[in-house]
């Protein structure tokens, strides 16, 4: 059975796992933004629902790096 330094181990791992993927979705929803703005530029049909769109994944995007962020101070005080 693993000690509380094995669980601590396994415990900080896995948060800097979680680090790592809160801040790659948090790119990959800027880039998705962009490509929206992008989108708006080009086609004036449909450029507020791009637009609206670009919004909303801006601020998915921060939300993502902001808890990402929150994980990485968790991280910080506990290695």
């Amino acid at each position: 059975m693993p000690g509380n330094e094995e669980k601590l181990g396994a415990l900080l791992k896995d948060l800097r796992e979680l680090t790592s993927y809160l801040h790659e979705r948090g790119d990959k929803t800027l880039a998705l933004s962009k490509q929206f703005e992008e989108h708006a530029k080009k086609d004036a049909s449909n450029r507020e629902f791009d637009q609206n769109q670009a919004r909303m994944l801006d601020y998915q995007h921060n939300l993502w790096h902001e808890i990402g962020n929150l994980v990485d101070k968790m991280l910080k005080q506990y290695e």
